[in-house]
């Protein structure tokens, strides 16, 4: 027993109730008209994460400094409430979502504090909330294996049918494929720290298998920014295990680094799949990305859904999702550098902020890119808060190294570029994105006393 932890069993109690609220969350998160269920299983989890807390002694146990990436966090909030009460440029739009968006925020906040306590804990709470960061990808696999079955046809269809009539949207698969890699690979790191041993093997040849699942639905939802990130962070963990093996002479590593480079190898044929089916963003890459920035010589960019996309000077059509992308990127840095205490909106700053501008345009969405419009909504102080949140995650997180140290910073590290280039901001992705930043924030503060048990 760990001296000053209340072990009781409404402590034990309560970490099922919270397991059992989010694994409900990670699952319904991305369904559509299901806001009702997710204010329940918010309402029970914060309800029984608040006693973990209490009993815990977490906020009691650490210094001030140690508590910095969840002080920051909590910044953020404290500087929604003063943007709201003086810099807002839409105070009855940014008040509403205060009440909402913010409101369930918040909640999911207390939620992920909560449950990083009781998976510390209770180390047979891991497994459930390990796989239920895979479910959404399973769903999207499954679902694309059931309508290949009941298709006239009869054979496989194409990624691009499927995406278009499947109830997920394109960046459900890529987020989650992120987050659950992301994880994934905060424990693959943990275990190739920890004595050798078939369970271990066996751990991480899961973890493995979940990475490639991951990627699968990111492959088969066509998402580039899916693929893109968890490549990424594939590429990361091998060199990470390359490294290991070269300073450290670590045979475990050596073998992960090659088992991922085979997991690679066998999707490649998967990635060239995407690039038949997927719009042609890849393809004169730099060039469309040169021209799209040029926001002053075209005008498509100021239209929503055009019909066709300006012409380069060679003749060639710019690619689609590159122009909106780079251009409004474009535009929303402009923006922020115009108006650097933000517009106070989540769901609305790209669009409300060019109107405030008298930017002639008919858009309806976002700038597809996270950070630009949470700077677009909060300015420059919001953007340095939720930087330094990230930074202080990944500097104790690394500096603990534990189990869940190391999670908090993989997280942070697959955060961070995802939210470049993937609107996690809008409606409930941002709060998914509150839920992982305070989990990670929480994990990586860790509990003095705890050492991020195994078993």
């Amino acid at each position: 027993m760990v001296p000053g932890f209340d072990q009781d069993k409404t402590f034990s109690y309560c970490s099922y109730a919270c397991l059992v609220s989010v694994v409900g969350l990670l699952t319904i998160w991305v369904l559509p008209n299901t806001i009702a269920l997710r204010h329940v299983l918010l309402g029970v989890g914060v309800i029984a994460s608040i006693p973990i807390i209490k009993k815990s002694h977490f906020f009691c146990r650490q210094s001030i400094w140690e508590l910095l990436p969840l002080l920051l966090l909590g910044s953020l909030f404290a500087w929604v409430l003063i943007h709201l009460s003086f810099f807002s440029l839409n105070f009855d739009l940014e008040f509403k979502e205060v009440k909402t968006l913010w409101a369930r925020a918040i909640l999911g906040a207390i939620l992920a504090i909560g449950l990083s306590i009781a998976l510390q804990k209770n180390a047979k709470l891991r497994p459930y909330f390990f796989v239920a960061l895979f479910i959404v990808s399973l769903i999207n696999i499954g679902a694309y294996f059931y309508m290949s079955a009941i298709s006239p046809e009869g054979t496989f269809i194409s990624f691009f049918n499927f995406v278009d009539r499947f109830v997920f949207k394109k960046i459900e698969a890529a987020y989650f494929g992120v987050l659950a890699i992301s994880v994934a690979c905060g424990n693959i790191v943990y275990l190739l720290g920890t004595p050798s041993s078939k369970q271990r093997a066996k751990a991480i040849t899961w973890w493995i298998v979940g990475i490639a699942i991951a990627l699968i639905a990111s492959i088969i939802n066509i998402t580039k920014n899916g693929i893109g990130g968890g490549v990424g962070l594939c590429v990361l963990l091998v060199l990470t295990c390359m490294a290991r093996s070269f300073f450290q002479g670590s045979r475990s590593a050596l073998k992960v680094a090659m088992s991922l480079g085979l997991v690679g190898a066998i999707l490649l044929g998967g990635w060239q799949m995407n690039r038949l089916f997927a719009s042609p963003g890849w393809d004169n890459f730099i060039d469309d990305v040169k021209f799209s920035s040029q926001i002053d010589t075209h005008s498509g960019w100021r239209k929503n859904n055009p019909e066709s996309f300006p012409i380069k000077s060679n003749g060639q059509m710019v690619s689609g999702n590159v122009y909106e992308r780079m251009s409004w990127a474009t535009a929303g840095v402009r923006l922020i550098k115009a108006y650097p205490l933000g517009y106070g909106s989540i769901n609305a700053s790209f669009v409300g902020m060019l109107n405030h501008a008298q930017v002639e345009q008919e858009l309806e969405s976002q700038s597809h890119s996270g950070w630009i419009d949470f700077g677009l909504a909060f300015g420059v102080p919001g953007l340095l808060l939720l930087l330094a949140t990230f930074l202080s995650i990944l500097w104790f997180g690394l500096k603990h190294s534990g189990q869940f140290g190391l999670i908090g910073a993989w997280l942070a590290i697959g955060l961070m570029p995802f939210g470049l280039f993937s609107e996690i901001n809008y409606k409930h992705n941002f709060e998914i994105l509150i839920f992982f930043i305070a989990f990670a924030a929480a994990s990586a503060v860790g509990i003095k006393g705890i050492k991020f048990q195994t078993k």
